[in-house]
């Protein structure tokens, strides 16, 4: 998108001075990361046992329910605008406080199923605003020559807050039950990610960019320099030109064919591993943890200093190869091949959602975009949870869905390549 500047700076900071001036915004992002609606994703899995001793419900029952909140999910759209309006930190902080009070809720939950699948469908409505599209929304704004390492820092928040809080949760739930578990991520949310938020996620002021040193040190000479360049706010023609832009148009279907064989495969792992005759798969899952949180920092390192296009394109690539990699009968070598692959491409959908974005449009409607692409994704995180287990109920055998998923891979990676390249 074409912006019109007042004024355009002489002077653009170096990555270094970008870290001084950011690098506050980008710790706040990681931890709200490490709390956020991530978390419960992470560690949902967790709970379905309990709650269905608990509350005698099936473990289908479970899965329905949460799936509610994906599409509550559908409000991201709607929460990216109110992003652009009021700021990160206020959003972000709201939708603290409101996951804890639903957390809150679901442990004191009376028994009726009526209440888990509500108490799901709200937690998806209020959870857009604790994830990475608002917190990438605020990193964007400081960073220009490193903002693919500070996205992917900040998005390593998310591994890191699993690796962390995974175990405390699953002890919590072992002490006290689901209620214990719940709690735990209410307190999580409302005193550790709603404070670190409000204390540290600040929106860039508009006034400026990136020249407050040099105005401290010389304001006379660089004040018609300094005037940043300001954003009409994005009216409903503008939407509607950016929604029609090949910039979106090619991302949203990447985004929406890479989500489906990574989440199929992520909810899979662990019978998708025992189907090809390992047991031990619980050093597989944590090696795959691993790879998807390297992968987060390294891509957006990558990010900063080549074609963005490309290197989206090639993870891609490898991934599609690691799907056709775990088919039945593959050698244990090449099934750790075939995690490796795989999570690398869970670790560049975030970097590359936030990143794009802020190459392509304009920041008074990153959120807007972010939102829409977000709720896209999940389309497709959807159809690939529920895919890849009704192919395998029907072939007993996940052969099928991972030539399928290697498929959308090969559109994703066409995909990529065509996002314009950013003029910028």
């Amino acid at each position: 998108m074409n912006r019109q500047p007042l004024y355009v700076s002489a002077v653009r900071p170096t990555a270094l001075e970008e870290w001084k001036r950011g690098g506050s915004v980008v710790a706040s992002a990681h931890v709200g990361m490490a709390t956020g609606a991530g978390l419960y994703f992470y560690t949902s899995s967790l709970f379905v046992i309990p709650l269905s001793e608990q509350y005698g419900w099936s473990r289908g029952d479970i899965a329905m329910g949460a799936a509610l909140g994906l599409l509550g999910s559908l409000t991201a759209p709607l929460i990216g605008r109110m992003t652009d309006r009021f700021g990160a930190r206020l959003i972000a902080a709201t939708s603290f406080l409101l996951m804890a009070a639903v957390f809150a809720a679901m442990s004191q939950m009376p028994g009726p199923y009526f209440h888990f699948v509500l108490l799901s469908a709200v937690f998806g409505i209020v959870a857009p605003g604790a994830t990475g599209m608002t917190f990438s929304r605020a990193v964007t704004g400081w960073f220009e020559r490193a903002r693919g390492q500070a996205l992917g820092i900040m998005a390593a928040g998310a591994s890191i807050g699993a690796l962390l809080f995974t175990p405390l949760i699953a002890h919590m739930i072992w002490q006290y039950g689901p209620e214990g578990g719940l709690l735990t991520l209410a307190a999580l949310a409302a005193f550790v990610g709603a404070p670190i938020v409000l204390l540290g996620l600040r929106d860039r002021p508009a006034a400026v960019e990136g020249c407050e040193d040099e105005l401290s040190r010389d304001r006379d000479a660089l004040l018609p320099l300094a005037v940043a360049e300001r954003p009409a706010p994005a009216n409903s023609a503008k939407v509607w030109a950016s929604l029609r832009s090949r910039s979106f148009v090619a991302l949203a279907l990447a985004v929406f064919a890479t989500n489906i064989p990574t989440s199929g495969i992520l909810t899979q792992l662990e019978p998708l591993l025992r189907h090809n005759g390992i047991e031990r798969t619980a050093p597989l899952i944590a090696m795959y943890s691993a790879v998807v949180l390297i992968a987060r920092i390294a891509i957006g390192w990558l990010f900063d200093r080549t074609d963005a296009r490309y290197v989206a394109a090639l993870v891609t690539m490898a991934a599609a190869g690691g799907c056709l990699m775990f088919h039945s009968g593959a050698p244990a070598w090449m099934v750790i091949l075939a995690i490796v692959c795989v999570g690398l491409m869970q670790g560049l959908e975030l970097d590359a959602i936030a990143y794009f974005v802020g190459r392509h449009f304009d920041r008074e409607e990153f959120g807007l975009m972010f939102g829409m692409l977000l709720t896209i994704s999940l389309l497709g995180t959807a159809l690939g949870v529920v895919g890849f287990g009704m192919v395998y109920d029907a072939t007993l055998s996940y052969d099928l869905a991972l030539g399928l998923a290697a498929g959308g891979l090969a559109f994703a990676l066409i995909a990529y390549l065509a996002i314009p390249r950013d003029a910028r």
